[in-house]
């Protein structure tokens, strides 16, 4: 700790919660000491304080602020403290939330050799450690605990109106040698001190009257006096001071959004809950707005299950009142799902979204001219043009609605379809066209669109990404929070295209989620429509538009490099079958291991159209290659034995082994002895992907089922793990059922195919896709 000149310095200390609690793992306490100078720094960012001198207290932190306003400390920095905390809390499981207690003082703090030293310092900690504290901390549903010292209330905070110095309570303090008051309030979950209201009656002297007999009253004279008496004290009750009416709780109001808009969300919901606290003089708080993000995956799995998953609570957050996603087809995926099962008591209602931010291919410079060649427009064909030159890359569907409506995008083009609908995605070549997809654009696990650029940064190359106008103009500015790259601009900035024939815009609606199993809370809805009109109004509308996106009404903010364009939308169509797309993008990424077994008998030397058998086979495996990538794994097998291993990037070699054909391999063959070497030397090999297949091609000639076991066999190959299928391509006519070759594919899932012509094989590169990259 650097050690300035002595002088009177406001203390601030503060102490998390149960630190030591035996429920946090050392890996908890690290997420908690992050956790708490990243939410101090941005409350006191947000409060315009300057970080000042600090010092790790193990579970806590003492900052000594000279040159402070100290007004500022009680007014402006416990709300934005607690919004931090509960920005925090809301990102982590319940062993890594932090809860705060937090003493403000002043004094004279000095310095020794071993640091600093002063009774003020002590009086601080004393106050931190008192049990009124840790009880007002303990006792409150809220977040934050706040104790003020004797001195800095009466010099301070009761001058401090900003600071609602009627939140504070006066509570003694025995702690060691110091006995002192502490004005202590819990100020996201605030009370208000009250006073019993005093009716003073005038002090009235009867005078003494003499004894006499009088006869017995008539009731209604005297009931009529006593009236009039009573007439006569109604200025003086009049007069008694009004009891102080206690807050009402705030309305909680549960947010759920995408982890790129959350940032600026958050900021929002700040500004709205002063401006809703504003609305009245009470001082008593409207609204407590709760802002969780979540990916594109993890919304649509726990709205479309009603949010009564288990852990439900757990991993995505508090049920959410209002939920604004990236993109209206997250509504579209979600509703679709409510839709198919029945009883769940989830009803988004989407409201006109909040801004927009349009779906761009983001560059460096020097590959422009390979996607513009002559300087025309990119359009999506560009991206199939250019694939074996620079590589491409979209975020993944699960992460984010930009990897979904990429997704979307590119198979539609893939596949010369307007509209993606059940139909169209049930059609046979779908599986192909899908894994083509994640050979030319693949999706990068886990990464929304800033994550994929920040990896982008670190070995840019001749790379390519579809990702969010918003992260694109982030990064360009070196604003892309929440990643590595924040706080830091690249050295070349990315060029931004529009392709000319559409692209998704993510449209962020505004959805009201309606449980239909309670009652609407009639202030809540009341909260809701106001933070909409305030998310929609003029200052709101600016600070999207600073923070990269575009107004409602598609008008940019202010940014840096070429202008922008007004791209034209691609309209993704409410009969997008929302869940076969995501279904298929997930199984067409997960990696093949496949294996080619071809049968070298002296048959197989026979003529067959153009050629021999074999060479129908070996063109056959060379059509099929290019199904496989980077990090598919393909091997070669012949009557022989292994020719080459199974491995990624083995395409090459064995398409040079097929040159022009596999050698006859000497003496008797078996093709029954062939695929159950196929299938074994699979599984010896495999990691369980679940995704491993063996092709055979025969003539059959060789196969006598009166030297095999069927039943064996197909028990063999059949076993459940490692699962591998086979797929028999049999090139001579009916010996797929002859050979009970069938009988043996079908027991793994996979099938036999006839195919004694050219004609037969050409639907084979999607039947073998199908295999793969449409499992159930």
């Amino acid at each position: 700790m650097r050690r300035p000149q002595d002088l009177h310095t406001t203390i601030l200390a503060v102490d998390v919660e149960r630190f030591g609690d035996p429920r946090r793992t050392d890996r908890d306490r690290s997420i908690v000491r992050a956790g708490l100078h990243d939410a101090l720094r941005r409350a006191m960012d947000r409060a315009r304080i300057p970080w000042g001198e600090h010092e790790n207290t193990g579970d806590g932190l003492l900052m000594l602020l000279s040159g402070v306003a100290k007004g500022e400390l009680v007014s402006s920095l416990p709300h934005e403290l607690a919004a931090a905390l509960r920005e925090h809390n809301a990102d982590h499981n319940p062993e890594a939330r932090i809860r705060l207690r937090v003493v403000v003082h002043a004094g004279e703090v000095g310095t020794d050799a071993e640091g600093r030293v002063g009774n003020d310092l002590n009086h601080a900690f004393r106050l931190l450690d008192s049990a009124a504290l840790r009880k007002a901390l303990a006792d409150s549903p809220g977040v934050l605990a706040v104790a003020v010292s004797d001195w800095f209330h009466e010099h301070v905070l009761k001058h401090q109106p900003a600071a609602n110095p009627a939140i504070y309570h006066p509570s003694t303090v025995r702690k060691k040698e110091t006995r002192t008051t502490a004005w202590i309030a819990t100020p996201d979950y605030p009370t208000i001190r009250s006073t019993r209201p005093k009716v003073h009656f005038p002090h009235l002297r009867v005078p003494a009257l003499p004894k006499i007999s009088l006869p017995r009253p008539k009731w209604e004279p005297v009931g009529l006096a006593l009236l009039l008496c009573l007439a006569l004290t109604t200025n003086v009750l009049a007069s008694a001071t009004a009891p102080v009416a206690a807050c009402a709780n705030p309305v909680q109001l549960n947010v759920l959004t995408s982890t790129e808009l959350a940032p600026t969300l958050r900021q929002l919901a700040l500004e709205f809950e002063r401006v809703a606290n504003r609305a009245d003089d009470d001082g008593c708080r409207k609204a407590r707005v709760l802002v969780v993000a979540d990916t594109y995956s993890g919304a649509v799995d726990a709205l479309g299950r009603g949010w009564a998953g288990i852990n439900d609570a757990r991993d995505h957050g508090p049920e959410p009142h209002v939920w604004i996603p990236d993109s209206s087809t997250d509504v579209a995926h979600v509703t679709a799902r409510l839709a198919a099962a029945a009883g769940i008591g989830a009803v988004p209602q989407p409201r006109p979204g909040i801004a927009r931010s349009p779906l761009v291919l983001a560059v460096p410079p020097d590959v422009v001219g390979d996607l513009r060649p002559d300087r025309q427009r990119f359009d999506w064909a560009s991206v199939d043009r250019a694939r074996d030159t620079i590589a491409f890359a979209r975020p993944d569907p699960d992460a984010s609605s930009a990897g979904m409506l990429a997704t979307i995008a590119l198979y539609r083009h893939r596949l010369g379809r307007g509209v993606l609908d059940t139909a169209a995605m049930s059609d046979a070549d779908v599986p192909r066209r899908a894994h083509d997809v994640e050979l030319t654009v693949p999706a990068t696990e886990q990464a929304d669109s800033g994550a994929l650029l920040c990896a982008l940064r670190s070995s840019p190359g001749r790379m390519a990404v579809l990702v969010s106008e918003k992260a694109a103009l982030d990064y360009n500015r070196g604003a892309l929070v929440n990643t590595p790259c924040a706080g830091t601009k690249p050295d070349r900035p990315l060029t931004l295209l529009y392709p000319r024939d559409g692209t998704p815009v993510l449209d962020h609606p505004y959805v009201v989620m309606r449980w239909t199993d309670r009652p609407e809370n009639p202030r809540r809805a009341q909260v809701i429509d106001q933070f909409h009109g305030y998310l929609l109004a003029r200052a709101a509308q600016e600070t999207l538009r600073n923070d990269g996106f575009r107004n409602v009404n598609g008008r940019p903010g202010p940014y840096e490099g070429p202008v922008q364009e007004w791209p034209a939308a691609l309209e993704v169509g409410a009969d997008t079958d929302d869940e076969a797309v995501l279904r298929t993008a997930r199984k067409a990424r997960v990696p093949a291991r496949v294996l080619f077994a071809v049968d070298t008998a002296a048959s197989m030397s026979q003529p067959s159209g153009d050629g021999t058998r074999g060479q129908a086979a070996a063109n056959a495996i060379r059509d099929l290659l290019p199904l496989f990538g980077a990090r598919d794994e393909v091997g070669l097998a012949t009557s022989s034995g292994v020719v080459v291993e199974l491995g990624r990037g083995n395409s090459t070699a064995v398409r040079s082994t097929l040159r022009p054909t596999p050698p006859p391999s000497p003496g008797a063959t078996d093709v029954y002895g062939l695929l159950n070497a196929g299938v074994d030397h699979l599984r010896a090999k495999s990691e369980q992907t679940d995704n491993d297949l063996l092709i055979l091609f025969t003539d059959g000639a060789t196969a006598n089922q009166a030297l095999v076991d069927l039943t064996e066999l197909k028990r063999r190959v059949s076993a459940p793990s490692p699962s591998t299928e086979v797929l028999v391509v049999s090139l001579s006519t009916d010996r797929c059922f002859l050979t009970g070759l069938r009988e043996v594919a079908d027991a793994t899932g996979g099938w036999c195919l006839d195919a004694a012509g050219a004609a037969a094989l050409a639907d084979l590169p999607s039947r073998v896709a199908a295999g793969l990259w449409r499992r159930d």
